[in-house]
């Protein structure tokens, strides 16, 4: 598990999951609804959700020709999601509970916030959530029914565990591209409200018979920025060179937010 601290600005990944998760194949738990349960539903997002689509700007090296970058759609590869907390409380310490199961589609895209699943969970106090950013086997049945799926995960026999669609601008003149990740990561995310203060929420109680709405968000003006910011030096998305800036960025633009 990793905790995401770089030389860019430290960004708690938010409770405010504000990520419209479009699942295909893959369980979510099911479990019969009591008093010491609560439930939880799951979405995936752009991280800005009043516009259509994720501008991305800054700084111009005089060797670009475009001014701005618009990311239109981005498709990430998951196998689990979980709550996990070690804080002690009345209920448990130490445990996890399950939010999906194995391997689904994440979508960030400009149509709006997509629900990933709604499921119960035990009662608790919960301070991370557990994931796996998965690169997919062809040979193996589940993957291969989502590829199936989502065929712009696969190109002969490369798989990617990250796909982002969008078009550079310049003087008005659009030129498409799209970049895929092969780097496949385990991530443990921090709660953040919807706010982002990075001091306002350390974990989330989840209560029997309540309900709460957590979000995944994709921001990607962090990921074509050399520095990882949101205002720094851009590079052009199609440039082989700074695959392994977009590999890392990836871990910082995805972070969850408490909704409700």
């Amino acid at each position: 598990m990793l905790f995401l601290r770089r030389n860019f600005p430290f960004i708690f990944i938010p409770v405010s999951f504000a990520v419209a998760l479009l699942l295909v194949g893959g369980c979510s738990s099911t479990t019969s609804v009591s008093t010491n349960d609560g439930t939880v539903t799951m979405q995936s997002q752009l991280a800005t959700s009043d516009v259509n689509q994720m501008v991305v700007k800054g700084q111009v090296p005089t060797d670009l020709t475009f001014s701005s970058i618009v990311v239109t759609r981005v498709q990430v590869f998951i196998k689990d999601i979980k709550l996990h907390s070690d804080v002690e409380d009345t209920s448990k310490d130490d445990h996890d509970a399950e939010i999906k199961t194995g391997p689904f589609v994440m979508v960030f895209d400009s149509t709006g916030t997509h629900v990933v699943t709604t499921v119960t969970i035990p009662a608790g106090t919960y301070d991370r959530v557990k994931f796996e950013l998965h690169k997919p086997n062809q040979n193996d049945a589940a993957d291969a029914a989502i590829l199936a799926a989502y065929p712009d995960f696969v190109s002969g026999n490369q798989t990617y565990t990250v796909v982002i669609d969008g078009y550079t601008v310049s003087n008005g003149v659009r030129t498409y591209f799209r970049n895929r990740s092969i780097s496949s990561k385990n991530f443990t995310l921090r709660f953040k409200d919807h706010d982002n203060q990075f001091s306002d929420l350390n974990n989330i109680v989840i209560s029997g018979g309540s309900s709460m709405t957590l979000a995944f968000q994709f921001d990607p003006r962090l990921v074509f920025h050399i520095e990882g910011l949101l205002n720094g030096t851009m590079f052009d998305p199609r440039d082989t060179s700074h695959q392994k800036d977009i590999d890392d960025h990836v871990l910082i633009a995805i972070r969850l937010v408490k909704i409700s």
